[in-house]
């Protein structure tokens, strides 16, 4: 074997460096048992199919800082046993998916820096083996499809920093995800949800994106977090007891943020305190008020504020409703504060808890994908913030669900329980019930209850006439019959007699 003359050949012809050579193709000649070929900065603009067909054992194919435009169907044929490929800083306008095919021992791709327009579905499907991506710098991108990511059940790392991403793509395939580098978009908030399926993240990075809002239950998926960075951001406050759900949480950068030191804050100073006590320069210092400007966050305390406990702005109510059906108990609350339920089993849920039928929303609300029996009895919303808790009960009465032995049915709202009417008592009398229990329960808010309920039609009884009575339906008929004769007889009589008496006149 020889090494090609616009090469370096080292380890017996298995490292060949070919880098600023101003090369505009792949120069034939490359040794078989090349295992690591090094092919940037050169002024390649297209890779053909079988190009590197006979490099069986090629394991790292760099091909960076090129102007590769084009990359055929095939190119990258032979190279089954490739597990690193290098494409970044090239001009590519869409992902060369077709090339992927039969690369079963990929472990990174690398894309970053190029003009790539959009992710479709299924990008990377034919390349599950994929362990770390890099799609940073994609400046052009435009489009994410919600399958994009699908197939890579492996994926370790993503990195989709500086893409001017604004809303968080779907991430979800991502199920072995363990570090996610997000820097450098425009997320102006971060939403429940937007971490969906990523149990398994540990790092997370954030930083640099004009984040101004984090919901309440924003993080609630990310239960194996050690590292969150949300440094360099817009962020003035945080909902109340955001990163409960985050027990491995040891890494947390706040820096870089405009903080109000008010009320909103205290609780996260105190687990500030609590959970990260070797750093305090880490989560940055206080922008509002001025008198407290510059004060690192871990110093406020209570001393310094006069705070009060959260309201409920729309509480829940006494509801009764039929098994099976779908049910809500409402318990809107300010958006810093946290919500939890206590069960009549005595179970908590918030809306990190996991329960088959039962979730809290993320506006507070309790939903039921469908109600049992056992569901019965008095449920209470629980609503924290730093300077104390606000509770609203309701009770839930569930009833056995009524056969339908009609053909259809109707809905209609009811607002109220109406008793029967005596004609002595001419103005109706409207009762709202109320549950009783061992305890004397009487609800927090005794406000009119509205239900959707389901209301069936039983059909009358109907008398079938039998053999037994048919002489006795024969004789009632044919006195009918005599009765309507004479009254037609009547009638034409009278008839006529006014008809004579307009002649004469």
């Amino acid at each position: 074997q020889s090494c090609p003359s616009a090469c370096s050949c080292t380890n017996q012809f298995s490292k060949v460096v070919c880098t600023r050579r101003g090369l505009a193709e792949v120069p034939p000649g490359i040794p078989s048992n090349t295992r690591y070929l090094n092919l940037m900065e050169n002024n390649i603009q297209m890779i053909q199919a079988d190009t590197f067909r006979h490099l069986h054992h090629l394991e790292v194919l760099q091909l960076g800082r090129n102007a590769i435009r084009q990359i055929e169907v095939g190119a990258f044929n032979g190279l089954a046993s490739l597990n690193t490929l290098e494409l970044f800083d090239n001009w590519l306008t869409v992902i060369p998916s077709g090339a992927f095919e039969y690369l079963s021992k990929l472990r990174e791709l690398w894309l970053r820096n190029n003009p790539i327009e959009s992710i479709p579905s299924y990008a990377f499907n034919r390349v599950p083996s994929l362990m770390r991506l890099d799609l940073g710098e994609l400046k052009k991108l435009e489009y994410i499809s919600e399958g994009a990511f699908e197939g890579l059940y492996n994926l370790k790392y993503l990195n989709l920093g500086m893409c001017n991403i604004k809303d968080m793509p779907n991430l979800t395939p991502l199920v072995g995800l363990e570090e996610l580098e997000m820097s450098g978009n425009n997320f102006p908030q971060i939403k429940p949800g937007s971490f969906h399926g990523l149990k398994a993240l540990k790092k997370l990075w954030i930083m640099n994106s004009q984040i101004n809002l984090i919901e309440r239950n924003a993080f609630d998926d990310l239960t194996a977090l050690v590292e969150l960075n949300l440094a360099h951001n817009n962020l003035s406050s945080l909902p109340h007891d955001l990163f409960a759900p985050l027990r491995y949480l040891v890494e947390l950068h706040l820096h870089h943020n405009p903080w109000d030191c008010d009320c909103d804050i205290l609780w996260l100073s105190w687990w500030l305190r609590e959970y990260i006590p070797t750093n305090s320069t880490c989560c940055g210092r206080c922008h509002a008020p001025l008198h407290m400007r510059g004060r690192f966050l871990v110093e406020v305390d209570q001393t310094s504020f006069q705070c009060s406990a959260p309201f409920i702005m729309d509480a829940p109510t006494d509801l009764n409703i039929s098994e099976g059906r779908v049910a809500e108990l409402k318990c809107r609350t300010p958006s810093m504060s946290s919500v939890r339920w206590l069960l009549p089993n005595g179970t908590v849920l918030s809306h990190a808890s996991s329960h088959p039928r039962i979730t809290v929303l993320n506006d507070g609300t309790l939903n039921f994908s469908h109600v049992l029996l056992t569901d019965t009895g008095l449920y209470t919303c629980m609503v924290t913030n730093v300077a104390g808790n606000s509770n609203a009960s309701a009770y839930l009465n569930v009833s056995t669900a009524e056969l339908n032995t009609s053909n259809y049915s109707f809905f209609t709202t009811v607002t109220v329980e109406t008793t029967e009417i005596s004609p002595e008592d001419i103005s109706p009398k409207f009762t709202k019930p109320v549950p009783t229990t061992s305890t004397g329960y009487q609800p927090a808010y005794t406000t009119t209850t509205t239900v959707l309920v389901q209301t069936t039609r039983t059909p009358k009884q109907v008398a079938v006439p039998t053999a037994d009575s048919a002489d006795k339906m024969q004789t009632s008929l044919d006195e009918v019959m005599k009765t309507t004769k004479i009254i037609i007889g009547c009638f034409v009589a009278v008839t006529l007699l006014a008809a004579a008496m307009l002649i004469v006149f």
